[in-house]
């Protein structure tokens, strides 16, 4: 047997392996959870006072696009009683971890990661955050899904991980 043909054998071999591996997988049911958010949104609610800012009325619209059937992403834009907000946010499912993941930026330099579940319609989303001067907050996010178009949704926070305040409440509904 010739070496050209042994090499030519070797590389069909390597080639099919390499082809075999890079299938890539297939979105899961969690995955497909995350298309309920997909869509136009128009969002209104009540912010407390706080650390966050000054409490109030807010209103706003948030888009969200399913990306290669596994994140969603959202772009949003609103007003506050502490003026204009924009923002961006990813959600996923980890596989490893069991948990869904979000990450979010908006136009204040505070950039927030959460961990979440899905379970009865209801998204629960905890995490911790770092303010300015090293004083850290932890926040629970949850969103009820009251039918395929409605939302509602309510953020509590803690400065000490006991003692919860409601700092926001609202509506999201499927425009």
């Amino acid at each position: 047997m010739s070496k050209a043909l042994i090499t030519a054998g070797f590389t069909v071999l390597i080639t099919a392996a390499a082809a075999a591996q890079s299938v890539l997988p297939k979105p899961t049911p969690e995955h497909a959870n995350l298309g309920r958010f997909v869509g136009t949104w128009k969002m209104e609610g009540t912010m407390q006072p706080g650390p966050m800012g000054p409490g109030g009325p807010f209103n706003g619209t948030e888009s969200c696009r399913m990306f290669e059937g596994f994140h969603i992403i959202c772009d949003t834009e609103g007003a506050t009683a502490a003026g204009p907000m924009k923002g961006h946010m990813m959600m996923t499912w980890d596989a490893a971890a069991k948990k869904y993941r979000y990450f979010a930026v908006n136009n204040t330099p505070i950039a927030e990661m959460a961990e979440g579940t899905f379970e009865n319609n209801i998204w629960t989303w905890k995490s911790e955050m770092d303010l300015s001067g090293g004083k850290k907050i932890w926040s629970t996010f949850t969103i009820t899904e009251t039918s395929p178009t409605l939302h509602t949704f309510e953020w509590k926070m803690s400065e000490d991980g006991k003692k919860w305040t409601t700092m926001m409440s609202g509506k999201s509904t499927k425009q």
